[in-house]
C-alpha cells in the first residue's frame, strides 16, 4: 500500500479494527465491486459528498465555499451576539427581521478562523483578508463542488490491501472531514475496499442501505440535484411571500406543535408554555394540552392582501388568541413562525407517536451500551457489563456488580427533532452521556442516537441494545 501521508492518516483515524497482518498467512481477495479507485465517477461523487459545505453561515460571510469556525462574535445593528452553534444564526435573522424598513448592518469581531471546502483552516485578522477569500467563491446559487442532498452515516470502514492482495489494515472514518482527508491521500496504486453495506441519508430524511460501489454511485448521482442547497445570501428566502392557504393548512395538520417562542407585547412568556402541545384538527378545532389538561379553541386560515393570516382563538388562553401573520416556515416544515405587531409565536413540530415509541421502547427491559463513539474515539469498553434500566419516572440506573450509577432521562422535541436527553451529572464514565442526543433509529431491541460537537463538528454515536 502506498499512501502519500500514511502517518498523518494514522493520527487522524482513531479506530483501528485490525493492525498489520504480517502474522496472517491467509490472503483475502478484495471484492472488485467494493474497491475505491481514485478519479473514477464514484470516487469523485463520494468526495463531493464529504466536501465541507460553507453555505450555512452565509448570513455572516456571504460565501458558500467557506465557513467561519464557531464560536464567533458579531455586532448586528449595534447588538453584540456570540454565535456558538449553528442554531444561533437565527438570532441574527431575528434582529434583521425586527424592522421592515431599516438598514441592517453586521460586523465581525476579528481575528477569526475560516474553514475552506477542503477543511483547511486559516486565521483571518480583518475584513480585507476575509473578502479576498470570499471573492474566490462562486456567486449565489452557482454550481459548486459540494453535494448537500445526501449524507453518509458513520462510521465507515475500509480494508487496505497490499500488491499481493494481502489484508494489511482495516481503518474507520467517523465524519465527513476524516473521510475527505482520507480520500485526498489515496493514489492509483492503493487497493482500498469500502466495507459494505453502508448507509446514507437523503435530504427528506430517508435512510438507504447501499450494498456496493455501483449502487453508491447511482444513489449520490440521483440525489445530488434533488434538494435546494440554499447557496445564496438571502437569509429571509424562507419567509412566506409565496405561501398558499393550502400549503400552510397541510403543514399545520401534520403532527402536533410545541411553542418554542411566545412573546407578547415584547415580553418573553415562552417558559410558561414549555410543556404545551397544540394540535390543529381538520374540523377547525385546535386543542392545547398541558400535562393532561386540555383546552379547546378554533382556528382558520385566510388569504389577505398583505399575506396569510392564521386566526387562533382560545377562551382563557389570550397569549395564543390573535389573527397571526404568517411570517415563515423552514424548509423541512418543522418550524413555523407567526407574528403580529410586538407579538411572536414560534411553533415546532412534534410527532407524538414517534416520541411515545422511543419512550415505550426504552421503558421495556434493560439495556447494554453496544457502541459509544465519543468525538471520533471509540470508548465502548468503558461501559462493558453495565446494565441500564430506563424507568418510567424519568430516572435511569447503570448497574455493574454492586456499582450503581443513577441519572435522568427524557424524550423531547427540539427544533422539530426528536432527542434523548441524558444527565448523569459528574459521575464517570457516564458523564460522557450528558447530551441532548438526536434520535437516529428506534427498533424493538436497538436504539441509536448521535450528537454533533458544535466546535469541532466531530460526531458522537451512542447505541443501546436490549438484553
Amino acid at each position: 500500500m502506498k499512501l502519500k501521508n500514511y502517518f498523518f492518516i494514522l493520527s487522524l483515524i482513531s479506530v483501528f479494527l485490525y493492525s498489520c497482518q504480517s502474522e496472517v498467512s491467509t490472503i483475502v481477495q478484495p471484492q472488485q465491486d467494493e474497491v475505491l479507485t481514485p478519479n473514477t465517477p464514484a470516487a469523485i461523487l463520494i468526495q463531493k459528498t464529504v466536501t465541507k459545505d460553507g453555505s450555512k453561515d452565509n448570513i455572516i460571510d456571504n460565501a458558500s465555499c467557506l465557513s467561519i469556525q464557531l464560536p464567533v462574535t458579531v455586532i448586528v445593528n449595534e447588538l453584540e451576539i456570540v454565535i456558538s452553534t449553528e442554531a444561533d444564526y437565527s438570532e441574527i435573522e431575528a434582529v434583521f427581521d425586527e424592522f421592515d424598513f431599516d438598514t441592517d448592518h453586521l460586523d465581525i469581531i476579528f481575528p477569526i478562523t475560516i474553514i475552506l471546502s477542503d477543511y483547511t483552516e486559516i486565521t483571518i485578522n480583518n475584513m480585507d483578508e476575509l473578502e479576498n477569500y470570499v471573492n474566490e467563491c462562486g456567486g449565489e446559487n452557482e454550481p459548486d463542488d459540494d453535494i448537500e442532498c445526501i449524507d453518509f452515516v458513520y462510521p465507515i470502514t475500509f480494508s487496505i490491501f497490499d500488491s499481493a492482495n494481502e489484508l494489511t489494515d482495516t481503518i474507520s472514518v467517523e465524519n465527513d472531514e476524516q473521510f475527505y482527508l482520507f480520500l485526498e491521500d489515496v493514489n492509483e496504486s492503493d487497493i482500498i475496499q469500502i466495507n459494505f453495506p453502508v448507509s446514507v441519508v437523503l435530504a427528506d430524511g430517508t435512510e438507504k442501505t447501499i450494498e456496493n460501489m455501483d449502487d453508491l454511485e447511482h444513489a449520490i448521482d440521483n440525489a445530488q440535484n434533488m434538494c435546494n442547497e440554499d447557496d445564496n445570501n438571502n437569509y429571509s428566502d424562507d419567509d412566506c411571500e409565496n405561501c398558499t392557504v393550502e400549503q400552510v393548512t397541510e403543514i399545520l395538520l401534520t403532527c402536533s406543535w410545541m411553542p418554542d417562542t411566545v412573546k407578547i407585547n415584547g415580553q418573553n412568556n415562552s417558559e410558561q408554555y414549555a410543556n404545551y402541545v397544540i394540535t390543529f384538527n381538520e374540523d377547525g378545532t385546535v386543542v392545547a394540552e398541558d400535562n393532561g389538561n386540555e383546552l379547546e379553541g378554533t382556528w382558520v386560515i385566510d388569504q389577505t392582501d398583505t399575506g396569510i393570516l392564521v386566526k387562533i382563538s382560545f377562551e382563557g388562553l389570550s397569549d395564543f388568541s390573535f389573527n397571526w401573520n404568517l411570517h415563515e416556515y423552514n424548509e423541512d416544515h418543522s418550524e413555523i413562525d407567526l407574528t403580529i405587531e410586538d407579538n411572536e409565536l414560534s411553533l415546532e413540530k412534534v410527532c407524538l407517536e414517534d416520541k411515545t415509541l422511543l419512550e415505550d421502547t426504552l421503558n421495556e427491559g434493560t439495556w447494554l451500551v453496544a457502541n459509544f463513539v465519543n468525538n471520533g474515539e471509540n470508548e465502548t469498553e468503558n461501559y462493558n457489563d453495565f446494565v441500564l434500566d430506563f424507568m418510567i419516572d424519568g430516572n435511569v440506573t447503570a448497574t455493574k456488580n454492586n456499582d450503581v450509577i443513577t441519572g435522568t432521562w427524557k424524550v423531547v422535541y427540539d427544533s422539530g427533532k426528536l432527542k434523548l436527553v441524558l444527565n448523569f451529572n459528574d459521575t464517570i464514565p457516564f458523564n460522557e452521556f450528558n447530551e441532548d442526543w438526536l434520535t437516529v433509529d428506534v427498533q424493538t431491541a436497538r436504539v441509536e442516537v448521535k450528537n454533533i460537537n458544535s466546535d469541532t463538528n466531530a460526531e458522537s454515536k451512542l447505541v443501546f441494545e436490549r438484553l
